[in-house]
């Protein structure tokens, strides 16, 4: 039965399914290790790439290209091919140990587009045709370059390769563009004389051996795009993947262990308040009096609570309440709260009201103060005495039947008392009713785990039924009354599972 927020158990709930810095740092490595394999992936193809560089250097060597313009290309290649053997190892020793350089995206972007760039220079400077600059197979190179930083799965190395290829592209056209307007200006003349000259001898200029290999060149180098681009998108998801993975993994070891932990609990909460529940001896040793209680602990455990103590002058105590929330605390403030019922009548001299401020104050200095929790309970005490019952405190309505009658009455206790623990001082909203028990006299007492328990169409058992049905029984002994109600409500609820503690105690005044 909650009347208030728990806000200690919600605070539990809420750590429960947090990462622990152990699975934040897995995640964090398996990321580690989706951007390792794409920059270990990344320098074998530039070992590829570096080949076919080395093949066109030699292939436009032997066309009649200048060897010097040959050394310098292999040269920058060299260089290009020593960096990524720095890289290749660098990454392998990263690989196996598990520790990860960042620097190194931002090293290997500099490098690519940096050599690449001073390798398009020479060329234009060698050949003394600036317009290499401009070719398509070169624009295509850089836009792989680009490609393979971006498989580096990190937002800042993409930029960072988009702004340098920017600026170092853009100054390599900017130093050469002094260069290139002349040897514009002389093809534009050029082509001003061949254009009528071809017209006249009805001529057709064809490109041969340039427009196909152009062509070639450039489905090489889109579909080695392409393909840079799928294996980047490839990697990123599998390596999201096994994230997600790892994370279901450890919320459901999490949930597991929780289980466990939670199994344990109400293990021991079903313990504690079979432990402090009222023997056989002490209920029939009640005089005057038939004495009948049971309770049956749900599977997410209460704070069910009733007691009886008969007393050597001859009157008999009761109590029942109920604390809010579940598991082992609300087995504890149930406890803490027969130990100081139990005090409180070995002190004796106290009236009911001033038994029940009692108990508040402590269950308030405990649950406050110690447990640093906000559980509170229900709770009525009740004695019987010279055919009297003095009630005092608030809890579920008490049903009375009075002997030769067939309609039980309501006693409510909504101003009988407050919640106990809720406040440390309750004097002034406490008091305390007198009820006439003769003999023949039926007194009913329960939780709401009665009243609220569901049927499989989520149907309440309900006052009025139980009402209808202590009606029925009351004529009955005591032991047969419990066990008549409990029979009738097992049969409403059928096999849908009880979420809260079913408690009931019948005193019936037989002399």
């Amino acid at each position: 039965m909650d009347h208030t927020t728990n806000t200690h158990a919600e605070g539990e709930k809420a750590f429960r399914f947090q990462l622990t810095d152990y699975w934040k740092k897995r995640i964090h490595e398996i990321q580690i290790e989706g951007e390792i394999k794409a920059e270990y992936f990344a320098s074998q193809f530039r070992f590829f790439f570096i080949g076919f560089l080395v093949i066109f250097s030699i292939l436009s060597r032997l066309g009649g290209r200048p060897v010097v313009e040959l050394y310098g290309q292999l040269g920058a290649i060299s260089i290009l091919f020593v960096f990524n053997v720095f890289v290749f190892i660098l990454l392998r020793k990263t690989k196996n140990s598990g520790v990860y350089y960042s620097q190194i995206k931002f090293l290997a972007s500099f490098i690519e587009i940096s050599v690449l760039t001073i390798l398009l220079w020479y060329f234009a400077v060698s050949s003394k045709n600036p317009t290499h600059v401009y070719t398509g197979a070169m624009s295509f190179i850089y836009f792989i370059l680009i490609a393979l930083a971006s498989i580096r799965n990190r937002k800042s190395v993409i930029y960072f390769a988009g702004t340098l290829a920017i600026l170092q592209y853009g100054g390599l056209m900017f130093y050469l563009y002094a260069d290139i307007k002349p040897m514009i200006a002389n093809l534009m003349q050029l082509t001003a004389q061949i254009s009528p000259q071809m017209a006249e001898a009805n001529e057709k200029f064809k490109i041969v051996s340039i427009e196909p290999m152009s062509f070639i060149l450039k489905s090489f180098y889109m579909g080695l795009t392409a393909f840079l681009v799928i294996y980047s998108i490839k990697n990123a998801n599998d390596t999201s993947q096994r994230q997600a993975n790892l994370i279901f993994d450890t919320e459901k070891k999490a949930i597991l262990e929780e289980n466990m932990r939670l199994g344990m609990e109400l293990d021991v909460a079903r313990q504690l308040q079979a432990m402090v529940l009222p023997s056989s001896q002490e209920i029939s040793s009640c005089k005057d009096l038939q004495v009948a209680a049971m309770m049956e602990a749900a599977n997410e455990v209460g704070g069910d609570y009733y007691d009886v103590y008969p007393m050597p002058n001859g009157s008999t105590y009761f109590a029942m309440g109920d604390v809010t929330g579940h598991g082992l605390q609300s087995g504890v403030v149930m406890m803490m709260t027969q130990c100081s019922f139990r005090s409180s009548l070995e002190r004796g001299g106290q009236t009911l009201p001033e038994m029940l401020m009692n108990i508040n104050s402590v269950l308030f200095g405990n649950i406050q103060g110690r447990m640093k929790d906000t559980r509170n309970l229900t709770l009525s005490l009740f004695h019987y005495e010279n055919g009297k019952i003095f009630l005092t405190g608030q809890h579920e309505d008490f049903l009375i039947m009075k002997s030769g009658e067939k309609e039980a009455k309501v006693i409510d206790t909504i101003d009988l008392g407050i919640y106990v623990g809720l406040t440390d001082n309750i004097e002034g909203m406490v008091a305390e009713r007198e009820i006439d028990f003769a003999i023949g006299d039926t007194f009913l007492g329960y939780t709401d785990g009665v009243t609220e328990a569901e049927n499989h169409e989520k149907h309440y058992y309900g006052h009025h039924r139980l009402k209808a049905k202590f009606e029925e029984l009351a004529h009955l002994p005591a032991t047969e009354i419990v066990a008549g109600i409990y029979s009738d409500l097992k049969t409403f609820i059928g096999a849908t599972e009880i979420y809260d503690d079913i408690s009931l105690m019948v005193v019936k005044r037989v002399a």
